[in-house]
């Protein structure tokens, strides 16, 4: 460290700035985990679970996972776990909020709502990966 003098005859020590005028660059935040919406058309595969007339069937597949990706990943391995083929996802994949899980089931499921799990039921399992579904909408094949 070099020394200063100051007016009056005194000296001064100068300490180095150590870059604080340096932009800080900050660690990107990892994304929480969420609740994800995938909506997936699916074909019968080797399923039974469609009755014999539908060709396929649209699915919303609700998944706790670490990111968007990570979500349509789990629905789709899921759903072929189950049988099904995997045909296509049907729009973006949208989160949803706890807070807005209750409203969400209400508007898009009300008749389901005693079938879906609970918020609090999701809170407890957001740290673990976990897929389950709104109900199988069929589709016949097309003549």
């Amino acid at each position: 460290m070099s020394l200063l003098r100051v007016a009056g005859g005194g000296s001064i020590r100068a300490l180095p700035l150590l870059g604080i005028f340096r932009v800080r660059r900050r660690a990107r935040a990892q994304p929480a985990r969420g609740l994800f919406l995938v909506n997936v058309k699916v074909g019968r595969g080797s399923s039974n679970k469609l009755s014999s007339g539908l060709a396929g069937a649209y699915v919303s597949a609700y998944v706790t996972a670490a990111d968007k990706d990570a979500a349509q990943r789990l629905a789709i391995t899921k759903l072929t776990a189950k049988g099904f083929e995997f045909l296509a996802t049907q729009g973006p994949v949208a989160r949803i909020e706890l807070d807005a899980w209750p409203l969400h089931v209400a508007q898009s499921w009300p008749e389901f709502i005693d079938e879906l799990p609970r918020q609090h039921e999701l809170a407890a399992g957001l740290e673990k990966d976990m897929v389950f579904f709104g109900p199988f909408v069929g589709y016949e094949r097309s003549a």
